[in-house]
């Protein structure tokens, strides 16, 4: 019982370690405000396989906390925080959702709901002045344009986790955890 816990411990820690890193080192290329926390997030799939979602909620907090404190991109720590972070948590709960039309107005609204509160702190709360000057260009058209793309993203990330889990299952967990019944 006492090597369990143990485990439980240290793998959590080294995952949030590689997902702090991610989120840190990510911030230093432009391009990466999107692909850190998107990578940061997928890195819980094996923990919430291993240890279930209660383990998969703290390492999101302790992760969260990191970011937020030590991550220059903000806007990058946002999206990890209020949505690419959580979401890989709660997405196996999702998908007991039976009803696949159901299920994928769920994650779009759980997805939208998300990505408008990122950016209203941005603007508003956060306050990144290049962030207001780039907002006071965008039209109508422009915006929507940007949520239909961004719900677009979301989807294919949403299959990239499944994909992901599927081979962490099938061809990772096996080498790593000889034991049939997990750790």
């Amino acid at each position: 019982m006492r090597d369990r816990k143990a485990f439980r411990v240290a793998f959590c820690g080294v995952m949030a370690g590689a997902m702090a890193a991610l989120m840190l080192v990510g911030t230093l290329i432009p391009l990466s405000t999107y692909i850190a926390p998107m990578l940061a997030g997928a890195l819980a799939v094996p923990v919430v396989w291993e240890l279930g979602a209660g383990s998969g909620w703290l390492l999101y907090a302790a992760v969260s906390l990191l970011s937020l404190f030590l991550a220059p991109d903000k806007e990058a720590a946002l999206l990890y925080v209020l949505l690419l972070g959580w979401y890989p948590v709660l997405r196996p709960k999702l998908q007991h959702i039976t009803r696949r039309p159901l299920r994928l107005a769920a994650k779009l609204v759980l997805f939208n709901a998300a990505i408008c509160a990122v950016y209203a702190l941005l603007l508003f709360v956060f306050v990144s002045p290049d962030l207001q000057t780039e907002a006071e260009t965008w039209t109508g058209p422009l915006l929507a344009g940007m949520l239909v793309l961004g719900n677009g993203t979301f989807l294919l990330y949403d299959q990239v986790l499944a994909r992901l889990t599927d081979r962490y299952v099938t061809k990772l967990r096996p080498k790593l955890f000889s034991h049939p019944h997990g750790i």
